[in-house]
């Protein structure tokens, strides 16, 4: 996991980067990162290739940071190169 402070998101996303959210949708729906995209870890590995780009860095998150690990794994085996985990929404939720 990464640790990125707000600025470094907000950078990263200037530069192209796709935040990506993993939680449910019911959680997303509830409050997530500005411009973040949502696809829950369960359909991850049947949208990830529709939805994302695997030329495009990937910055992805959850609640608490377990699910975008996971979500890290499963990018990773679908040949998704650049891929960070910056763990959970709480660390990052005062982010507007």
């Amino acid at each position: 996991m990464t640790n990125l402070t707000c600025d470094d998101i907000r950078q990263t996303m200037q530069s192209g980067a796709t935040l990506l959210d993993v939680r449910n949708a019911d959680e997303f729906n509830r409050g997530a990162l500005p411009d973040a995209k949502n696809i829950p870890l369960s359909v991850l590995p049947v949208l990830a290739h529709e939805r994302l780009d695997r030329a495009t860095p990937v910055l992805v998150y959850c609640q608490a940071g377990a699910r975008a690990v996971m979500a890290e794994k499963i990018l990773a085996g679908l040949g998704f190169n650049n891929v960070t985990n910056i763990g959970g929404i709480e660390h990052y939720q005062h982010c507007h």
